[in-house]
Formats: structure tokens, C-alpha cells, sequence
């Protein structure tokens, strides 16, 4: 099955078989060094780098349904918080000691740098099977080191979601806190409910600016939208502190 393939916000996607080709940057080679890492440590469910040529990189395709907005509602069910948790661990683990000399990224680094952030860890790019069980996850391009609160905020902002308003068949935000905890218990971490909402509030604010910086340089005028959103969404999430 060759086409074009939905989603690539920032980036046209194309599926060639069992591949998928997508526009290669200057940080191409550290992601492709990256994910070979991850394989090495025991991640089999991210995508495998198999060349870059002429401009364009080439990955395995992963098997699976990646969700569109709005998000159907399997995505909202608990197991999807608890198996998504329990791959971003995994995924921070096996990036532990990764070689940074040289490395080159799209997104800058965070502090503290812990492990290698996906940077994009939500529903939207993740793949799930007939059962909604998570089969893989995508999109790594925009991988740089930092914290793993990072992520892990992140992904609640999505996959709660931590927003000003509730999509359409998602939790109410009653369900909030009782979803990130959720989260931080099948990730292991210690962190709080407000550490999860300080964070989301700052990883919005500088997406927010990202995409307008993106809509500038890409001529995607639909990203300065988004990032009116993404600064509602963090101003409501200061309230909850």
C-alpha cells in the first residue's frame, strides 16, 4: 500500500510498502543513530531507520491505526493512560546513556537532561491495534534530551486531556487529576499533580511559540490557530495550581 499517509503537520509523509519517506533535516542522522539505540535496549515498537537518501529519510512502517483529531473515543479509555505511561518509560530507560557528542536536533534541550524526550508522545502518534492496545509510536524527528516530566506532561495534556475545553466524548475535567495520577503511577515516577500542570503549562507556552515561528517559515497559516489554543489551554491550566 503506497500514499500519502494523514497527520505530518510539519512535514509531508508518504507510505512506499513497507516504509514510510518523509523530508530529512540536518538532525536526520542523530534521530536515525538514536532509534538504533533504542532497538539495541529493547525497544522493538519504535520505527527502524533504514537510509536517507537524497533528502529523504526512510523508516519501517509500523503496523497500527494512528488516530485523528477529533480523537475517537477509544483513546480516552484508562488502559491507553497506563499502557502510554508504561512505553514512555520504557522509551526514557533504554535512550539512558545515549551518545550526545555531536548530536545535532531539531528541538533545542531541556534541563535537566535526563533521558531523550520524544518531544510528541500523544495519541496522535501513536499506533494502536484492532483491540486498542498502543502497537507502536512515530514522529521521533522532533527527539531532544531533557526531563522526563517533560514527556510525561505532555502526554497528559493530550491523552487526559489537561485542556480548557473537553473534546467531545473525552473526561470531564473532574476526571483530571485522578487521570494524571494515573499516568505518574504506571510510569513510576514521583512527581505531583502539580508538578504534571506546571510543566504542561510551560511545554503549551513554548509549543505556542513554536508554531508560530513554523507558521512562519513553512507559510502554514492554520499553526498560528493552534497556537492560540495551546495558550488558552496553559492559562486555564494555571487556574488548577
Amino acid at each position: 500500500m503506497d500514499g500519502s499517509l494523514p497527520g505530518g503537520n510539519m512535514n509531508a509523509v508518504r507510505r512506499v510498502g513497507d516504509t514510510v519517506h518523509r523530508g530529512a533535516g540536518p538532525w536526520s542522522p542523530t534521530v536515525h543513530r538514536y532509534l538504533r539505540y533504542l532497538a539495541r535496549n529493547g525497544v522493538t515498537w519504535a520505527p527502524t531507520p533504514l537510509d536517507i537518501v537524497d533528502g529523504v529519510e526512510i523508516l519501517s512502517y509500523i503496523e497500527g491505526t494512528v488516530p485523528l483529531y477529533p480523537l475517537p473515543s477509544f483513546v480516552w479509555d484508562d488502559s491507553v493512560l497506563v499502557d502510554g505511561a508504561t512505553k514512555l518509560r520504557q522509551l526514557h530507560d533504554a535512550s539512558i546513556g545515549f551518545s550526545v557528542d555531536d548530536a545535532v536536533w531539531q528541538s533545542t534541550t531541556k534541563v535537566p537532561s535526563e533521558v531523550i524526550c520524544h518531544n510528541d508522545f500523544s495519541p496522535h502518534n501513536l499506533a494502536f491495534n484492532d483491540e486498542g492496545a498502543i502497537t507502536g509510536a512515530i514522529d521521533f524527528d522532533m527527539c531532544s534530551p531533557g526531563p522526563r516530566l517533560w514527556d510525561i506532561a505532555y502526554f497528559a495534556t493530550r491523552a487526559c486531556p489537561l485542556t480548557a475545553d473537553t473534546p467531545v466524548g473525552a473526561p470531564g475535567q473532574d476526571q483530571m487529576r485522578r487521570r494524571v495520577e494515573l499516568i505518574l503511577e504506571a510510569y513510576g515516577s514521583d512527581a505531583t499533580w502539580d508538578d504534571v500542570i506546571r510543566v504542561a503549562v510551560t511545554r503549551l507556552l513554548d509549543l505556542a511559540e513554536f508554531s508560530v515561528k513554523m507558521a512562519d517559515q513553512l507559510f502554514k497559516p492554520h499553526l498560528r490557530a493552534e497556537a492560540v489554543a495551546y495558550e488558552r489551554d496553559a492559562h486555564h491550566l494555571r487556574t488548577l495550581l
